[in-house]
């Protein structure tokens, strides 16, 4: 990590007692290394009246550190069942880096651990192949998005992996799995081509891998049927956007027949085809706002409509196996809701619930659960069931009767941390925004308050049980957490999403600004102590709020920020394929005039306007935002004099996901909100010895 200089002293008082504070946690961290059992006396105490207040009464949650919300050891999950349901797959710490552990299904069974991961990057893909003794993994060494694949043969454990694809500077990701019981599986890579993706069909027995199809350019995704077989593919259209796509089915003669032609702004995911139902079920929003979950005949070409809400696109699709149509759906208006398509599972569903609730599994009654996997038999499930302080994945034996929880159980959970509360609110223009909020525990009154704002724009922020997440770590210092799913979110429908175009440093900041004087209104927020955190889209906003200064916001943290449209839309991953949505959102980068008026709305172009206190992170292989964007925002601000703390990560992406890398990220994030916002802080972790 390349840490670089601390902020230039100006002559406001903010900027001095920030500076002081710095110098203080240096001496911390100095002494930390020659004195480790020290390291106590470095935590910060709480600023803020309230916060001092329920500490002094004894209500203030205990101070957690910072490597139990990105260094927990004891965390397990992300549990899949294999197809025979005689064994489990999952991730967990191995070592000191991540890995993945396979044990049989039978409850204590011993387990074998792999040690896959890169120095504590985890996030990757992992799942048994149909043969159930074989498993695929991918990594992501440096946060290139070049993903790599890799086999490993659970039978024969001290084998090493099988890379599946070894050659550098390509991307590949598994497409689907080939026909029960075998060991192959399809996978897509652009090694011949940087900008399309090829289809291949790996052979884990063999150890070989040959081509299936070639891209002419045109196929954005290839589609595998319920038989594991290339059943499909969606093309885009040769239109100079490559807007426009058709969803095109394989005939036994070798030729593709047109199922669905699909606008460049429409949306419709084929979600599974079977072929021996004789049916495709997809999401869509095609003549409609909501996506709703869709049916197609393949015999009659009829089109049914199986789920709808009137409020948000439908999320989630259960299926009960690997073949037949969906048994339920996700939607989430506020807490998410389960829906069964199939009464029948649905009850068997609820009645596992209260069995593992009366047996101990659970600590409270869920708020939702569903399949997550199974045997191909449906005799063994495994079911996630999330209520507000519990995510717990279960095996359930339908043969037997017997639930066993999988993952860690932390009851302690109830006592220190904080529910995730839904709410909405009206805008200026009076349109329904939605979003979340976390309080911090034994505080009474108006609270130094985090908007986290995500990323996209076209993404959401959901509702989560509160666990071991960096959410929760600043509620654990003792501020509200204030997530907006402001116009141009996804999840909301169609017009919500293009509400959006041409207004992401307007209407959209607007929407941002009016969620915090809700808070305020209400009593949770403290408007002089407010703050703004974010990445990518987020980060952007970061920048545009502190400069359009709504609020008094005492600093910010910008993650992989956009500062400069047209530098992000000038440097287009080559396999990248929406540009269209982002023309149409933000301006046509080659017409001089919309050109001049991205520029004009991104943040490089009014970064003088800008006068709280700045920490800026990016990681240096970012291919969606490259650092120069944050490395303009830096340089230009410490022209200024302007207090800015940067980091930067060198084997890092868009994201920071290296273990050791997020520990010192949110060690800074937390200072600097000590500083601004007068939370705690739990001062140097000593986790943060160990070598990056």
């Amino acid at each position: 990590m390349n840490q670089t200089g601390e902020p230039k002293p100006t002559a406001s008082r903010r900027t001095k007692m920030m500076k002081t504070q710095w110098m203080v946690r240096t001496a911390c961290r100095l002494s930390a290394l020659a004195l480790a059992g020290a390291l106590t006396a470095c935590a910060v105490s709480p600023q803020h009246p309230q916060l001092q207040a329920a500490q002094v009464a004894g209500q203030l949650a205990p101070l957690l550190p910072v490597r139990a919300f990105v260094a927990n050891t004891e965390r397990t999950g992300g549990f899949v069942m294999s197809p025979d349901g005689e064994r489990l797959l999952w991730s967990q710490t191995v070592g000191l880096d991540t890995g993945l552990v396979v044990r049989a299904a039978k409850a204590n069974a011993p387990v074998t651990a792999y040690p896959v991961g890169n120095q504590g990057r985890g996030g990757g893909y992992y799942n048994w192949l149909p043969n159930s003794r074989h498993f695929v993994f991918s990594k992501d060494a440096l946060g290139d998005e070049n993903i790599r694949l890799f086999v490993q043969d659970a039978d024969q454990g001290t084998l090493a992996p099988w890379v599946l694809t070894p050659a550098q500077g390509v991307r590949s990701f598994v497409v689907g799995m080939g026909p029960e019981g075998s060991a192959r599986l399809f996978v897509a890579s652009n090694q011949r081509d940087r900008a399309s993706f090829d289809l291949y069909e790996a052979d884990a027995g063999s150890r070989t891998l040959r081509e299936v199809a070639r891209n002419n350019g045109q196929v954005v995704h290839w589609l595998i049927d319920t038989q594991g077989q290339l059943a499909g593919r969606v093309r885009q259209l040769a239109r100079p956007d490559g807007s426009d796509s058709v969803v095109e089915l394989l005939q036994p003669d070798g030729q593709w027949r047109v199922l669905q032609t699909v606008g460049g702004f429409d949306s419709f995911w084929v979600l599974r085809i079977d072929n021996a139902a004789r049916r495709v079920w997809a999401l869509s929003n095609l003549g409609r706002d909501k996506t709703a979950l869709v049916e197609l005949n393949l015999d009659s070409d009829q089109q049914s409509v199986l789920a709808e809400h009137e409020r948000v696109d439908l999320g989630q699709v259960l299926f009960e196996g690997r073949h037949g149509g969906p048994v339920g759906y996700v939607v989430e208006p506020g807490y998410p809701q389960v829906q069964h398509l199939n009464s029948a599972f649905g009850q068997e569903v609820q009645a596992v619930a209260a069995q593992a609730l009366k047996q101990g599994l659970l600590t409270a009654p869920p708020t939702t659960i569903v399949r997550r996997s199974g045997s191909t038999d449906g005799r063994r499930v495994l079911l996630r069931s999330q209520s507000d302080f519990d995510t717990a994945e279960l095996l359930w034996d339908r043969q037997t009767g017997s639930v066993q929880r999988l993952n860690s159980q932390f009851k302690e959970l109830a006592e220190v941390l904080s529910p995730t509360v839904p709410f909405e609110f009206n805008a200026s223009d009076g349109r329904k925004i939605a979003g979340y909020l976390i309080r911090p525990r034994g505080v009474k009154g108006a609270t130094p308050m985090v908007v986290e704002i995500h990323g996209g724009p076209w993404a959401r922020d959901n509702w989560l049980p509160a666990s071991y997440n960096t959410r929760q770590l600043l509620v654990n210092r003792g501020y509200a957490v204030l997530q907006v799913n402001f116009r141009g979110s996804s999840g909301y429908g169609r017009a919500h999403l293009e509400a959006a175009n041409r207004q992401t440093n307007g209407r959209v900041q607007q929407d941002i600004a009016e969620a915090v004087q809700w808070a305020v209104d209400q009593g949770v927020a403290d408007p002089k102590r407010l703050a703004v955190l974010g990445g990518s889209f987020g980060g952007f906003s970061v920048l545009a709020q502190l400069a359009q200064k709504p609020h008094n916001y005492r600093c910010g943290v910008n993650v992989v920020g956009v500062a400069n449209w047209p530098r992000v839309m000038e440097n287009w991953p080559p396999f990248w394929r929406n540009l269209h949505y982002f023309t149409r959102a933000y301006g046509d980068v080659n017409k001089p005039e919309e050109r001049a008026d991205m520029l004009r709305n991104s943040p490089v172009s009014y970064l003088d306007q800008i006068q709280a206190p700045l920490l800026v992170i990016h990681g240096a292989n970012d291919i969606r935002v490259l650092r120069q964007d944050s490395d303009d925002v830096v340089n230009a601000l410490r022209q200024r004099g302007h207090p800015v703390n940067y980091l930067v990560f060198p084997n890092e992406g868009h994201s920071i996901s290296k273990w050791r890398n997020r520990l010192a990220m949110w060690r800074e994030v937390e200072d600097f909100f000590a500083d601004c916002l007068g939370g705690q802080s739990a001062g140097f972790d000593y986790y943060q010895l160990m070598p990056r």
